[in-house]
């Protein structure tokens, strides 16, 4: 009897790490917009926000505040998941801190065997993604507070140095477009920096990327007197 070739169709899509968290949000939203719950402050990012125990830190009463952070997350997704994970919530605030993912593009790809794409290159993708999100939360009357890129201090990887120099011109770009949009911008940077004024300082995060609860004490700080400044208590 002859064999039957076995068929495989291959994959039909690429992995991405904003689908990780994608039903759950979905459900959640959906909960939101049926009860019409007002919400005060949402925090939007990848993993450095997924990871922050909000609640720990932001407890002022009566206020409701979510987290739409994904860990793995970059700007491509986050632009593509920005309707409805803000626009369609219609937050007070939206607190926005996404971009440190966008600089694994800087390093080499041992599965395609492709070398990395330039700081230009990844840069300009990100403003462009940032540029729609905060055409789309203007359009929408939501107000957005930019927070900076933290440092990082990767010396594991192969391309840190770029890394640490998109994050710079990065963070530069984005305060210019807060200007521009007449957003709020959050340097967490400049807090969180050695003298050197790109590596992340020693002590506050758990491998130089994820900060620990003395890297979360300073972003909250800076943030509540950020919004302090512009007439927002959180």
């Amino acid at each position: 009897m002859e064999q039957r070739k076995q068929i495989k169709p291959g994959l039909f899509g690429l992995q991405v790490s904003a689908d990780s968290r994608r039903g759950e949000f979905d459900i959640k939203n959906e909960v939101l917009l049926q009860k019409n719950t007002p919400i005060d402050y949402l925090f939007f990012g990848d993993s450095i926000t997924h990871f922050w125990e909000l609640n720990a830190y932001f407890h002022r009463q009566g206020q409701h505040i979510i987290n739409r952070g994904i860990g793995g997350d970059n700007t491509v997704y986050a632009a593509r998941r920005f309707e409805a994970d803000v626009i369609q919530l219609k937050p007070k605030l939206c607190i926005c801190m996404i971009g440190v993912n966008d600089a694994w593009d800087l390093e080499y790809d041992p599965w395609s065997r492709t070398e990395g794409k330039s700081i230009e290159e990844v840069l300009e993708r990100a403003l462009e993604n940032y540029r729609f999100m905060m055409q789309k939360a203007k359009e929408h009357e939501i107000r957005m507070a930019v927070c900076s890129v933290l440092p990082t201090n990767m010396d594991f990887t192969n391309h840190e140095q770029e890394r640490e120099e998109y994050i710079v011109r990065l963070n530069s770009r984005l305060k210019e477009m807060c200007r521009e949009f007449d957003f709020l911008y959050v340097d967490y940077h400049s807090g969180m920096v050695q003298e050197n004024g790109k590596t992340i300082l020693d002590g506050i995060t758990c491998e130089g990327l994820h900060p620990n609860v003395k890297g979360y004490d300073i972003m909250a700080g800076i943030l509540a007197d950020t919004l302090a400044e512009n007439g927002y208590e959180i």
